[in-house]
């Protein structure tokens, strides 16, 4: 486990999937680029990130000691201003052939060194592709968490699939911009479906920089009281988050 004095007493809301690690993939291009980006979150009212920087075969795949590098950097940085704003360290994994030998080999970082796995797949992927890579990470033993579920097509296409994923021991995410309709209201609309009947997990930000795709939550939030009610916001955005970093199953 990633050191904290008291995992209990961390506040705020949690934000389990961003790109804030400078220079390790297309996220943060600057450690003043990433500190603009935790200032965006403070605002918004979250106190912990677990940033989570790209895995892909042949694209972001040889930089585990760069990615632990840089992370010390900005954790470091971050602390000096934000000194009640706590960093954990994860990984966004591309999904392929391999990548359960390379998490058992320790070749790819879980979520803030627990059993959790933050895996993406590619928008156009099939149902069965995507179902079958998930399963294989559930059978080695760690918990998969869907990354932005609205982006696999397939898997939108009929919220029963979402249903067979959950049943089988998988964890949904979505991002705070579908949520709060920033990708359409026919997807906000679905989201927002599958929040109510208990499909998803984490909402995060997902974010990249501190301009369009920035840390920012306050909309989501806005739109999830106006819609659910205050226990799913802070079951979505903070509860389920603490639950990772303990390494409790959800």
């Amino acid at each position: 486990m990633q050191s904290y004095n008291n995992i209990d007493e961390l506040q705020g809301y949690i934000d389990m999937h961003c790109h804030i690690i400078p220079h390790v993939d297309d996220g943060a291009k600057s450690s003043e680029q990433a500190l603009n980006m935790v200032s965006i979150a403070y605002k918004n009212g979250i106190r912990t990130m677990i940033a989570t920087p790209h895995y892909e075969v042949g694209r972001y795949e040889e930089n585990k000691e760069e990615i632990e590098k840089n992370f010390q950097k900005i954790k470091e940085l971050v602390a000096r201003k934000y000194p009640d704003f706590n960093l954990f360290l994860g990984q966004e994994i591309f999904y392929s052939y391999g990548v359960v030998d390379a998490l058992n080999e320790n070749r790819i970082f879980t979520m803030a060194d627990s059993g959790y796995v933050l895996v993406e797949f590619s928008p156009n992927d099939k149902l069965d592709y995507i179902e079958k890579g998930l399963f294989e990470i559930v059978n080695a033993g760690y918990m998969p968490i869907l990354a932005h579920v609205e982006r696999y097509d397939e898997v939108m296409k009929s919220e029963r699939n979402v249903e067979r994923l959950v049943d089988a021991g998988i964890y949904i995410q979505t991002n705070a911009s579908t949520v709060d309709g920033s990708r359409g209201w026919w997807m906000q609309r679905k989201v927002l479906k599958m929040i109510k009947d208990g499909l998803i997990h984490f909402i995060s930000t997902d974010a990249h920089s501190d301009g369009k795709r920035s840390p920012k939550v306050s909309d989501c939030i806005d739109i999830l009281r106006k819609k659910t009610d205050e226990e799913t916001v802070e079951l979505l955005l903070r509860e389920n988050a603490l639950h990772v970093i303990k390494d409790e199953q959800i």
